[in-house]
């Protein structure tokens, strides 16, 4: 049966005879217009199939699932068949490394899940397990370090009781302190860890800071003048954060720097040749045992006062190395003493240096004010006349501006000055 037609209500009888009556402006009929496609170049004009003619003509108008089902299959048929060919596929990665042979026809799919497990075998599963060991090692070197370090603290804390603070340097910090063995007194230098940058091996390979080296050398090197002239090693401690040594203190002992504030800022000549001569004796001790200090100052000379006379001490080996008769080119010591030899050539020897550091030494004692190596070149700082006339002579040797004036350590120690 027709599908029954709707009257139509009195409002659309009045819209319909409006719209004829008044025709739509231009602007509204553009409006509502459908617009029209537009066929790109390259695009294929489109085929208008009917469901007839995709399915057949059916027999039966009773069964429509089985006609969709045959029409999606065919439609996705010719799609299949309708499509590109598909790309030259590329070699698996597999065979691109292992041989240059063309892949055989092997699925994609399979290849890669191929290649993935003979990589997991052989590479990806070795490397998991040299990375596992290298943790593992490292994880006990850690505990190793980490419980040596343990144990050297508690030795410390039981042999040692550390006190004041005595002094602050470029690279650490000075506590005096006592043995609580003898209630020896002892010097105790921390060093953060971070500052000890000049290490050396000994001969079994172990890597120690090169103060403890030649600390350690000098106290295998022992004699009546080292003991005379040089600190004792006592002990050092290798922590986590802090590298600790040990060290004798001379009691009563003052820096030479305080000492010299304790008398007015300078002293006679006949007090300065007594520091200076056993200056040059320790020079002439480490130069024999292949020790160059490099930074031979005031403020690295221990005065001790005894019944005999003044005894000195040169301390803080921190900058010192080995030296091998050769050039350093490292840079180390204070800038404000170091010899102009050094801008020269960009290089050092240790004797020369030595000397003129020794003339450093001498003219702070024996004047008012502290020396400068570039006020000294430029004539700001002189040699004063009223000092004895071989006391000028052994500063103006020592302070030579061409280190081969200057004279060696055995010339030095054979001046009139010291007979």
């Amino acid at each position: 049966m027709g599908r029954k037609r709707k009257s139509k209500t009195p409002a659309h009888r009045k819209q319909e005879g409006n719209s004829s009556m008044t025709p739509p402006s231009r602007e509204s009929a553009e409006y509502t217009r459908p617009r029209k496609r537009k066929k790109a170049a390259d695009e294929t004009p489109r085929r208008r199939i009917m469901v007839s003619q995709l399915a057949g003509a059916s027999k039966s108008c009773q069964d429509p699932i089985r006609t969709m089902r045959r029409l999606r299959n065919k439609t996705t048929k010719e799609a299949e068949e309708s499509s590109p060919p598909a790309k030259k596929r590329k070699k698996g990665l597999l065979q691109r490394v292992l041989t240059k042979d063309p892949p055989s026809s092997l699925d994609i799919s399979s290849e890669s899940s191929s290649f993935s497990s003979v990589f997991c075998s052989t590479g990806v599963e070795d490397l998991r397990k040299r990375k596992l060991r290298r943790q593992k090692t490292e994880i006990m070197e850690m505990d190793e370090e980490r419980v040596d370090s343990q144990r050297d603290q508690s030795d410390f804390l039981e042999k040692y009781i550390e006190l004041d603070q005595l002094g602050e340097g470029g690279f650490g910090f000075v506590f005096s302190g006592y043995r609580v063995e003898d209630k020896l007194p002892v010097a105790i230098k921390r060093i953060p860890k971070e500052n000890v940058v000049i290490k050396h091996k000994d001969e079994n390979g172990r890597e120690l800071a090169m103060e403890v080296a030649v600390m350690l050398e000098m106290r295998n090197l022992s004699s009546a003048l080292w003991q005379s002239a040089f600190v004792t090693l006592l002990d050092w401690y290798d922590l986590e954060e802090h590298l600790i040594i040990v060290m004798e203190r001379p009691m009563p002992s003052d820096n030479l720097s305080d000492y010299l504030m304790e008398h007015n800022g300078c002293l006679k000549d006949k007090k300065a040749k007594i520091i200076l001569k056993q200056l040059v004796e320790a020079a002439l001790y480490l130069q024999n045992a292949n020790i160059f200090h490099r930074d031979i100052k005031v403020e690295n000379i221990l005065i001790k006062t005894t019944a005999e006379g003044l005894q000195v001490y040169l301390i803080d080996f921190g900058l010192s190395c080995f030296d091998d008769r050769r050039e350093h080119e490292l840079f180390c010591g204070t800038p404000d003493h170091f010899p102009l030899d050094w801008y020269v050539n960009t290089n050092y020897r240790a004797g020369p240096t030595t000397v003129w550091q020794l003339g450093v030494v001498l003219y702070e004692i024996v004047h008012r004010h502290q020396f400068q190596t570039s006020n000294f070149l430029s004539k700001k700082l002189k040699i004063s006349k009223r000092l004895s006339k071989n006391c000028q002579d052994v500063l103006t040797k020592c302070l030579r501006v061409d280190p081969e004036e200057r004279p060696t350590l055995e010339q030095l120690r054979g001046h009139p000055w010291f007979s």
